[in-house]
């Protein structure tokens, strides 16, 4: 499987529809967002929020005749005692599905959640774009097919796979840093346990050696000891499977308190929430320590028309984009530019427009041109950009520094 450097992805952001002023014959419909809004989630979660709503308000807030609204009373959290929990997404999702004025769903953050919510949005019809959930099984194969129960898909998501996603982490490591053996602990979820096993998978295939593959939920409160036996297996880098909340940070900590913290720590997309300033991110809990960090986004980190997106959103926030901040802005795209195929037969009313839009996500031959460049879905709803970023941290700024990007539709 070859992972090839590519440059900037030709073309621009522009919505595949024509704004409308509301009018007398407008109709008001709400999109819901459903992400992690406590503890260590919430520096991940508010960019993407950030993103949809300034594309939103980018398109003119409306489109097709319906007037787009999202109230706070549909931005839903999914976390419960500071971390995503799967069983509250699932009861979220419940409540999305009843409210009638709802026409799509974007979220959630964690596949874990997806996977207790896709059932639910499927069986009642619901529309739904994740900005972040790379677990392979909730679109390919059996286990989709399964969460699906038996009906089309109404799920599709702007990131790659995780089968991408760890592959990509294990080439940079293995090619780029040149560290031949690596430790990988695992959060024990859906996405960590995931992206873990794809990165092993690969970095085995290239001939590196596992010293250790250990598993840590996160309720784990001694990273010590694990990391002080990892320590004899003298690895040449560490590679966690998880996200902040649930060790990413601690695990580092441990890491450099028993004297590992000269290796180089990498990490997928979940740990890459924001900057030190960020309250409660990856970075900030792990202070100076994190000076040997690396992590991965699941998605294009450099984009046509990116420096007047980051102008435009601290405009309008007054602080920098981070994260998927992005990928929520194009989830909001895609839902949009769904919208304005699916309104040209003047659907009757919010279940209409549903089934709509199903119907506009469904087609495999529409091309999306948005803030990520241009892309289309296939059946099962993954898209055709299968791009993942790397990043390190960078200690003048506090922050994470966009090193490259590889593209998996090359191999």
């Amino acid at each position: 499987m070859k992972l090839t450097r590519i440059g900037a992805v030709a073309g621009i952001a522009v919505l595949a529809f024509s704004a409308c002023t509301p009018g007398a014959g407008s109709k008001n419909v709400k999109f819901a967002i459903e992400l992690p809004l406590q503890g260590s989630e919430k520096a991940a979660s508010d960019p993407i929020i950030n993103g949809i709503k300034l594309a939103v308000k980018q398109a003119g807030g409306a489109v097709g005749g319906f007037t787009i609204e999202i109230p706070q009373s549909a931005v839903y959290d999914d976390a419960l005692s500071g971390a995503h929990d799967p069983q509250t997404g699932a009861n979220n999702m419940s409540k999305i599905v009843a409210d009638d004025s709802i026409v799509a769903v974007i979220g959630p953050l964690n596949s874990s959640v997806a996977k207790a919510q896709i059932p639910i949005s499927s069986a009642a019809g619901y529309p739904q774009c994740s900005p972040a959930n790379t677990n392979p099984d909730l679109t390919k194969g059996a286990p989709a097919a399964q969460l699906r129960g038996g009906k089309p898909n109404n799920y599709v998501r702007v990131v790659t796979t995780d089968d991408v996603q760890g592959p990509a982490a294990s080439q940079y490591i293995f090619d780029v840093l040149k560290k031949k053996s690596v430790y990988i602990i695992d959060d024990t979820e859906t996405f960590g346990k995931g992206v873990a096993d794809a990165f092993e998978k690969d970095f085995v295939a290239r001939g590196g050696k596992v010293t250790k593959h250990d598993a840590a939920p996160k309720t784990t409160q001694d990273y010590v000891s694990i990391m002080t036996a990892a320590k004899s297996g003298n690895p040449e880098a560490i590679y966690f499977g998880g996200v902040t909340a649930t060790g990413g940070a601690r695990i580092l900590l441990a890491a450099d308190q028993v004297g590992l913290g000269a290796v180089p720590y990498v990490g997928p997309d979940g740990i890459n929430d924001g900057s030190a300033k960020t309250k409660d991110s990856f970075l900030n809990l792990a202070g100076d320590k994190a000076k040997n960090s690396f992590s991965t986004l699941a998605g294009i980190g450099d984009f046509p028309n990116k420096a007047k997106f980051l102008a435009d959103y601290k405009t309008e926030y007054g602080q920098d984009a981070t994260g998927y901040a992005a990928q929520g802005f194009a989830c909001a795209q895609v839902i949009l530019d769904a919208m304005g195929r699916a309104t040209a037969d003047n659907p009757a009313d919010h279940k209409a427009l549903r089934a709509a839009l199903l119907t506009a996500l469904a087609d495999t031959s529409h091309q999306y041109t948005t803030i990520q460049g241009t892309f289309n879905f296939d059946a099962n709803g993954d898209t055709s950009q299968k791009i993942v970023s790397i990043y390190s941290f960078d200690a003048t700024a506090q922050d994470w520094k966009f090193e490259t990007q590889v593209d998996y539709a090359t191999k």
